[in-house]
């Protein structure tokens, strides 16, 4: 077969034409000794369609944990296995006149599971009319089947196991996997105390009523469970954290910092840190007509939100006064007090609140 070229298809139109592509190329700038970027539909491989499937299973796993135990319902992964699979007779009950061993020896295994009790301080006996033979055969089968129970296997098949196993003890332990039902209820507890009961401990933050009641929120490990449940997984990386964080990051973080000032500036001396940021009763205070005055407060202290946002204010003016000339001695000025209390000292403690621009309390 001859192939034809096309008409005006010939060495000279072939040169033409790649010097018009040479000249289109230097015109508008193209590489044409680089490969064309070829785009690609990016389409999950098989790892990532079944990493993918996994987490939504995980997901529905969730759902349906968190459902059963709002209901007051076990959990389970694995469904039940009914005692008995196959009914004992179905298969001679087809095949009459025919003797079927297996059919005596799966009806003396399923018996004797079914016979196993809880506790495994009890023995089991086999069904009555078993033959030596099945015992025979059912001892082969007790090694795999003793994971089904708590309870040492029967006396009976024990012996036959000795004598075809001398090597292997004749009671075996098996722990039990059972719970019992004040585990259970205990464990039922604290799985609806972790998928619940955390928005109560956030009403009770949100509800805070002054700076002894922070401390108390601290120490108690409230604080503590909102950031493990919604804060970052890794300190510093906020992409690990649960995307309703932010909503609960400034809540947390002013708690965290009044303790450190507890901890770090006042060496966690709860006295000395309460007397220095209490503060007199308002004198606008009036007792409604009628109250009894046990109901009104025994003491006042400064907001803590003040004492947070006067953190770096103390910092600055702590440095600036270091730099003075009298501190440039070994002997110390300050001997004994912290850095709050020299702020207070040299006249410069001072407060933020919504009120009032600048609250100075040595005005």
């Amino acid at each position: 077969m001859v192939l034809v070229p096309p008409d005006g298809l010939n060495a000279s139109s072939l040169i033409a034409a790649k010097g018009a592509e040479l000249n289109l190329a230097a015109y508008y700038g193209f590489d044409l000794t680089v490969n064309p970027r070829v785009e690609t539909i990016n389409v999950p491989t098989v790892d990532e369609s079944i990493r993918d499937r996994q987490w939504a299973d995980l997901v529905s796993l969730g759902i349906e944990w968190k459902d059963s135990i709002k209901a007051g319902k076990q959990f389970k992964l694995v469904p039940e296995v009914p005692e008995a699979l196959v009914p004992k007779t179905s298969i001679q009950s087809i095949l009459p006149g025919i003797e079927l061993p297996g059919i005596e020896l799966g009806a003396a295994n399923q018996e004797s599971i079914a016979r196993i009790p809880s506790t495994p301080s009890s023995q089991n006996s086999l069904p009555s009319g078993t033959s030596p033979n099945v015992i025979a055969n059912q001892s082969r089968f007790t090694g795999n089947s003793s994971h089904l129970a708590s309870s040492p296997a029967p006396a009976a098949m024990n012996s036959v196991a000795q004598v075809m196993h001398p090597h292997i003890p004749s009671h075996l332990p098996v722990p039990s996997p059972t719970l019992s039902p004040s585990t259970s209820a205990a464990a039922g507890l604290r799985e609806v105390g972790i998928l619940d009961d955390i928005s109560t401990v956030i009403a009770g933050l949100e509800r805070c009523e002054g700076l002894r009641q922070v401390i108390e929120q601290i120490e108690s490990g409230d604080v503590q469970a909102i950031r493990d449940r919604y804060g970052p997984s890794e300190p510093g990386r906020r992409g690990t954290a649960d995307p309703s964080w932010p909503k609960y990051s400034n809540l947390v973080s002013k708690r965290e910092r009044i303790h450190r000032v507890l901890m770090q500036d006042f060496a966690g001396n709860k006295k000395r840190f309460f007397n220095y940021f209490t503060v007199p009763p308002p004198a606008t205070k009036k007792r409604k007509r009628g109250a009894d005055a046990s109901d009104l407060p025994t003491e006042y202290f400064r907001s803590f939100r003040l004492i947070v946002e006067a953190i770096p204010w103390r910092e600055a003016d702590i440095v600036a006064e270091r730099q003075k000339a009298e501190y440039l001695d070994n002997e110390g000025v300050w001997d004994g007090k912290n850095s709050w209390e020299i702020w207070r000292e040299i006249g410069k403690e001072r407060y933020q609140n919504t009120k009032k621009k600048v609250e100075d309390i040595n005005s």
